[in-house]
């Protein structure tokens, strides 16, 4: 569950954002320069509200009436951005290394494995494709077993085929480990095809939540 109250000062609007949603993943719709990627940001701790309130799985991570503000490492965030961030340095297996605990990371192999890299484990992230690089950077951020999974438009550097075989692998994994989703999109079609509710964003501004059919998949 994610539940928020914000206010953030930005460069052309202040975003004021208000919402609480419990389905499986919730999409955040809009155009581009909506505020979406700013309000990601603020979930995921990386910035700071300058006013309001956010909770987690019902655990209160910042209040700016309490001072609180727990740390980004803090939160259980799994963050896959919109340019994946993955480590240029190292290679598949140790990219995914990094986000268990030290005497966890011999399981990176196994998350490599269940996204179909097991072949790639020696990679670097320049010679993988788009496909392979999204399911990297989603291994990653599941690896370190998060609470909430924060999604910037993570398909939209796929070519369509990729992008729709790529759809249909990211709801059989939604619906096997029944983690709380929040997803970037500004494209109409994928927030109805992946998304359990809708939350529109206009300059700054969410929308009430529009609820979608929850056993409606990907055709």
């Amino acid at each position: 569950m994610i539940e928020l109250s914000i206010e953030k000062r930005l460069a052309f609007f202040t975003l004021r954002a208000e919402f609480s949603v419990d389905a499986i993943t919730a999409v955040l719709w809009g155009e581009s320069g909506a505020g979406k990627t700013s309000l990601l940001d603020c979930i995921a701790g990386l910035s700071t509200p300058d006013s309001g309130w956010i909770r987690l799985d019902g655990v209160l991570v910042f209040s700016s009436e309490d001072g609180m503000n727990v740390p980004t490492r803090d939160r259980r965030i799994g963050y896959v951005f919109q340019d994946y961030a993955l480590f240029p340095h190292l290679n598949a297996e140790q990219n995914i290394a990094l986000a268990l605990p030290p005497d966890q990371r011999w399981r990176a192999m196994e998350y490599l494995e269940r996204f179909g890299l097991g072949a790639s484990r020696t990679r670097l992230p320049q010679v993988l494709s788009g496909g392979e690089k999204q399911r990297l950077a989603l291994a990653r951020a599941l690896a370190s077993q998060p609470r909430v999974l924060l999604l910037d438009e993570p398909f939209s550097a796929l070519d369509r085929n990729t992008r729709e075989w790529t759809y249909r692998e990211f709801l059989e994994l939604r619906d096997e480990l029944r983690i709380s989703v929040l997803m970037v999109t500004h494209s109409r079609c994928e927030a109805e095809t992946l998304g359990h509710c809708v939350i529109e964003m206009i300059e700054g501004r969410t929308s009430p939540v529009v609820q979608q059919d929850l056993e409606r998949g990907f055709q």
